[in-house]
């Protein structure tokens, strides 16, 4: 193992927390490669504890033409969570994505149908250090979990979608380094 040991925490002088509110997605089947995290071992092997969970630019490559997707989510409501699964000595890390979408409109309806069987790529931004953080990978696409629309009874009651997208990897959702590229590519 070739990983440098180095002492972690207290990196932040302000640890806040929560998501921006854009989300960003892409059909796995849109990129000509995807890049993962380095390895612990083998002929992609890391170097520190920053390239085991780093998607280093310029990150992936999109198939011409296509491009990365743009959802607006409600303030705060977005959240990211990596716990390990798994017995001893064969754990991953199931990566989830909860957010949550404002109304009730037929386009945003209409892709809640679309998203339910799709194999996926997903990218949030962190508010507090902007990281960009992804799930979906080479191997395995992010998926949805559960998809739920609500209309409350009072009229200041919630209007909104809460979709929770998840992963499974060898990593916690990595941070992505990469460009989001929002424009078809040439």
């Amino acid at each position: 193992m070739a990983i440098t040991l180095e002492d972690i925490g207290q990196e932040i002088c302000e640890p806040v927390s929560g998501l921006s509110t854009k989300v960003y997605y892409s059909l796995h089947s849109d990129y000509d490669t995807i890049v993962d995290p380095a390895d612990i071992c083998g002929d992609n092997e890391g170097t520190d504890f920053a390239s085991l969970v780093t998607i280093p630019a310029p990150g992936h490559t999109l198939k011409t033409g296509k491009r990365m997707w743009q959802i607006d989510i409600v303030e705060e409501t977005g959240k990211v969570n990596s716990p390990m699964i798994g017995e001893k000595k064969r754990r991953l890390f199931e990566n989830s994505i909860e957010i949550s979408i404002a109304g009730s409109e037929a386009k945003m309806l209409g892709f809640l149908r679309w998203i339910k069987n799709q194999s996926l790529v997903f990218y949030v931004e962190e508010f507090g250090t902007g990281n960009i953080r992804q799930i979906g990978s080479k191997r395995l696409a992010a998926w949805v979990e559960g998809a739920e629309h609500a209309i409350e009874a009072v009229i200041e009651g919630n209007n909104s979608a809460t979709i929770t997208l998840k992963d499974k990897q060898k990593w916690p959702a990595a941070i992505y380094e990469g460009d989001i590229v929002l424009t078809p590519v040439v």
